[in-house]
């Protein structure tokens, strides 16, 4: 764990240093540095270890059967990266290697890019238990950094940059095509009343809901889940009880923030933080994802692939509040939780089985 923990501090002093520069345009060059510095201690310890996360033996053993063109994966993105690795070594650790590399130059570039603090994002990233389960589900973690990465996008309303990433990322795991309605829910104003609503009306429905979903997935590709050992009750009441405190605490800064800009808007309406808008409705996806759970196998990797957007989320929600006291306690609150639910994930349940760490150089 002290290797996770140093390379945690190394990249998010390097961050906190590149943020102070970045608007100084004298010192680009030491910006860019300082992003580089960021991204290199933690990608470092991903690209080099060795049989650390739970998929490692599953994507070792395609690694080989799609080399030797038994078997493949659906994504054809991701069996090209796999051939194309396999045509200058038969180690799959170089196919972990490259995977980890993709994943964090894309995750870094989006937060250095996108965040309001990106050295508090880094921390999210790793608390969430994001940056660990990029270590196990390879495909979808970098369908979801490339998503990260491609958000600049919708903002800036580039429908074309935006769905060719999209594309490129539903090569490499299909949920990403999740990803494309996103595109068209930017602009639109959050109505907490109608959050709510939606979300006690699907409460009182879940019984209904949860058969009606159960059908509708027999009917596809992904029916043979019941049938597996994956066919069991995964609802995390942790998980759920976490994530449903958050969105309570994000819907209060979307109506705090509201209030208190009403003074500076025009007529007396409140100034639109679209972005944040935006991904406090994705981040209500992901809660309502974990409802679920308890009936859909797999149903985390969708919780997952929305509750995502937390490293850019959670800043933006702490730099709503406008007094300095309230902010650092607001601080405290979002890494305590975060720290008790990673603490339990990784020590109590053993998720992610990213201890012991091992590196490639003592295989």
């Amino acid at each position: 764990m002290m290797y996770y923990v140093v390379a945690v501090l190394l990249s998010m002093i390097c961050a906190s240093y590149a943020a102070n520069v970045k608007k100084v345009k004298s010192l680009q060059g030491t910006y860019r540095t300082l992003c580089v510095l960021a991204f290199l201690p933690m990608t470092f310890v991903s690209v080099f270890r060795y049989e650390v996360g739970t998929d490692w033996p599953i994507y070792d053993e395609y690694f080989h059967k799609i080399d030797a063109g038994i078997d493949k994966f659906t994504e054809p993105g991701f069996n090209l990266l796999n051939k194309v690795i396999s045509v200058f070594t038969k180690d799959s650790w170089w196919l972990f290697a490259a995977c980890a590399l993709i994943i964090g130059v894309f995750m870094f570039k989006a937060i250095m890019d996108q965040s309001v603090n990106p050295a508090f994002s880094i921390l999210v990233y790793v608390l969430a238990g994001d940056y660990f389960n990029s270590q196990n589900q390879l495909r979808q973690a970098i369908a979801m950094s490339i998503f990260l990465y491609a958000f600049k996008y919708v903002k800036a309303r580039d429908w074309k940059r935006y769905f060719f990433w999209m594309l490129i990322a539903s090569t490499i795991h299909l949920s990403a095509v999740l990803y494309f309605p996103v595109y068209f829910l930017y602009g639109v104003k959050v109505c907490v009343p109608v959050i709510c609503y939606s979300f006690a009306g699907l409460c009182v429905l879940l019984p209904v809901l949860k058969k009606l979903l159960v059908f509708v997935v027999s009917k596809t590709k992904y029916s043979w889940y019941f049938d597996s050992a994956y066919y069991a009750s995964n609802f995390n009441l942790v998980g759920f009880l976490v994530s449903l405190g958050f969105l309570v605490l994000l819907l209060f800064y979307y109506a705090y923030y509201d209030k208190h800009s009403k003074l500076s808007g025009e007529n007396g309406e409140g100034v639109q933080d679209k972005e944040y808008n935006l991904l406090l409705y994705i981040y209500f996806a992901a809660t309502i994802s974990t409802l679920f759970s308890s009936a859909i196998p797999q149903m985390s990797r969708i919780t997952i692939l929305f509750s995502f957007v937390t490293s850019l989320l959670f800043p933006r929600m702490v730099m709503r509040e406008h007094r300095r006291n309230r902010r650092i306690v607001l601080y405290m609150i979002v890494v305590g939780v975060l720290a008790v639910k990673f603490l339990y994930e990784v020590c109590y349940v053993g998720w992610y089985d990213a201890v012991p760490f091992k590196w490639v150089f003592f295989r």
